[in-house]
């Protein structure tokens, strides 16, 4: 098996939710649990904005921290899990711990960035 196929394999059997987005801010990767999880097909995500699964209240401060991390190259996060939430297709809100990074290439350069997500069961 060629590298490039494990890694496909690897990311798309994964037991979390992972989504991958260009410095454009365009998808480019999202598997089978990204699908479970947001409700949005990876066929319909992938060349396009997350816009239609952040709330509206969350997009500017969203499209800001996007840019600041495209910009410097790393988060203000630090990679710590954050909880946030998602709209689904239907409408519905699902709440999720992420964890994001920024991708680099060898200069440090940002070339993109990864989300890893699962379901937060928020107590009752």
């Amino acid at each position: 098996m060629e590298h490039a196929e494990l890694l496909s394999r690897t990311v798309d059997q994964a037991g979390d939710a992972i989504v991958v987005i260009d410095r454009e801010g365009l998808v480019r990767a999202w598997n089978r649990k990204a699908e479970e999880l947001f409700g949005h097909k990876g066929a319909d995500m992938l060349g396009e904005p997350l816009t239609a699964m952040i709330p509206e209240r969350l997009r500017a401060p969203h499209d800001k921290g996007f840019k600041a991390a495209m910009d410097s190259g790393h988060l203000a996060s630090d990679g710590r899990a954050r909880r946030t939430k998602a709209l689904r297709p239907d409408g519905s809100t699902v709440y999720v711990t992420m964890t994001f990074a920024v991708v680099t290439d060898a200069e440090g350069q940002a070339l993109g960035s990864v989300a890893v997500a699962r379901e937060w069961v928020r107590d009752a």
